[in-house]
């Protein structure tokens, strides 16, 4: 069985990738609508946090586990067991002739400089993106004031050979940065790690956990995920 646990539904688009590629594997997804959100949690609360969530998935049987959060990727180092985590902060994503990347991240991601080491001698520009996470689970990536935003974010930025989208809820959003940035290529990380996973073939099983509203996150992935809506029927966990 494959985990994949993020904050809230980031981890979705990557879910997805996984799924084009096996669509029988056996798939546990945890999220943590519930915690306070990750940015806003100090390393020592997060690294707790993501412990948490992913003995979460393994309690359900996952092997291995796809921490589909760039900020929870910042303290895996931190826990004490991290036997068959992958995180998503993959520097071979991305292309190895783009010399000039922006990276788009939430303030955790970007203070954390965990992108711009990884990166090594590449010029690097970084940008916070906070509020465009928030917008993508309100089911709001399609709305112009979320566009304008967008266009706002990547304003003061000149070129670039590529785009990394250090938030996986950002995936959400790649179609409108690629219009906004023709002809720049826009890396998701998590879907490039998702992509290299070893996928054990398995009968489907399916179980989705949250510790927020299960109602809630439902809904949201009836706009944003129709294909997983039915598949994933979310139950609430402490």
């Amino acid at each position: 069985m494959i985990g994949v646990v993020d904050w809230g539904i980031g981890g979705m688009w990557a879910l997805g990738r996984l799924l084009s590629r096996e669509p029988r594997v056996d798939v546990v997804y945890v999220s943590d609508q519930g915690n306070t959100p990750y940015g806003l949690q100090s390393r020592r609360e997060l690294g707790r946090s993501v412990g948490r969530l992913v003995a979460r998935a393994r309690q359900a049987g996952a092997t291995e586990v796809l921490v589909a959060c760039h900020s929870a990727s910042t303290v895996l180092a931190d826990l004490p067991d991290d036997a068959g985590l992958h995180g998503v902060i993959a520097p071979s994503s991305v292309p190895a002739d783009a010399r000039r990347v922006l990276v788009l991240g939430g303030a955790r991601t970007v203070r954390s400089g965990r992108w711009r080491r990884a990166l090594g001698d590449r010029e690097v520009v970084q940008r916070i993106a906070q509020p465009l996470s928030a917008a993508v689970e309100a089911g709001e990536a399609d709305a112009p004031a979320t566009r304008e935003l967008v266009r706002r974010i990547l304003a003061p930025v000149g070129e670039v050979d590529a785009i990394v989208l250090a938030c996986t809820h950002y995936a959400a959003l790649m179609r409108v940065i690629a219009e906004l940035r023709p002809g720049i290529r826009v890396v998701d990380p998590a879907a490039a790690v998702a992509a290299e996973l070893g996928l054990p073939p398995g009968t489907g099983r399916r179980v989705a956990w949250t510790t927020g509203d299960p109602g809630a996150i439902g809904r949201v992935l009836v706009r944003t995920h129709p294909e997983l809506a039915n598949e994933l029927r979310f139950q609430e966990v402490r």
